[in-house]
């Protein structure tokens, strides 16, 4: 369910998938009877809504293992961004992003170094943690949080590690056959320790499309365990 997994993943093997990236999750997703695109804007369309309950209308965002960059437009039309900052540590995909999206307020890097601090008003990542090395996940947290403004937030997804089907799901793309997903309460924890206030959980993509008519009961369902990816809105405090 990741359009915009990895971060700090060994980068060569995403450097050799950034050229299919795309094909190689719609493969994986077969199963859901949709394609990446509608996961990613249900994504944008719910944090919106989330984030204008906390009274946030985000100007500046980082993409977190924004991969061949397939969200940058999606996030920066969805919420009315005027800066959008994608980092991956494939120099390949990095490439392929910035051949995508030649114009407009978009910058893209494979250097950690290169991210600023205090910057943003919004970080976000959709299924990148889960291909993180465990010893590098507080690092990894630390560095989104020392990005953010005081007061900015981090939208954090992740594939559900409490449901099966998400595993039948990963184990169809070969660079996350082996990626080790977090359950909500260890991702929880580890925000924050690194500083992170939580401010809610949810979980989303209950229904496949062949029982898309049931899927307007999915936001009375977002507080059960029981939807392919989770949402952990968190806030840098002032």
């Amino acid at each position: 369910m990741s359009d915009s997994s990895r971060s700090s993943q060994p980068a060569a093997e995403f450097d050799a998938f950034a050229g299919d990236y795309d094909a190689a999750i719609n493969e994986g997703l077969k199963f859901t009877g949709e394609k990446k695109e509608y996961f990613a804007e249900t994504r944008i369309r719910w944090l919106k809504e989330r984030l204008a309950q906390k009274g946030s209308q985000p100007r500046s965002c980082l993409d977190f293992g924004c991969g061949t960059g397939t969200s940058a437009s999606l996030l920066q039309e969805g919420l009315g961004l005027e800066k959008y900052t994608g980092f991956d540590p494939s120099s390949e995909s990095i490439a392929e992003a910035r051949k995508d999206h030649p114009t407009g307020p978009f910058q893209f890097t494979h250097e950690v170094k290169d991210l600023p601090e205090n910057s943003f008003d919004l970080a976000f990542c959709n299924g990148v943690f889960h291909h993180i090395p465990l010893a590098a996940r507080d690092e990894a947290f630390q560095r989104v949080f020392q990005s953010l403004k005081p007061g900015g937030w981090f939208a954090f997804w992740e594939n559900n590690k409490w449901n099966p089907i998400v595993h039948l799901l990963m184990s169809r793309v070969p660079f996350d056959r082996d990626a080790i997903m977090l359950f909500p309460f260890e991702a929880k924890g580890q925000m924050q320790r690194a500083g992170f206030h939580i401010a809610l959980r949810d979980y989303l993509f209950v229904f496949p499309a062949s029982l898309k008519f049931l899927r307007p009961l999915e936001p009375a369902m977002c507080k059960l365990p029981t939807g392919g990816q989770y949402l952990i809105l968190a806030q840098k405090k002032s």
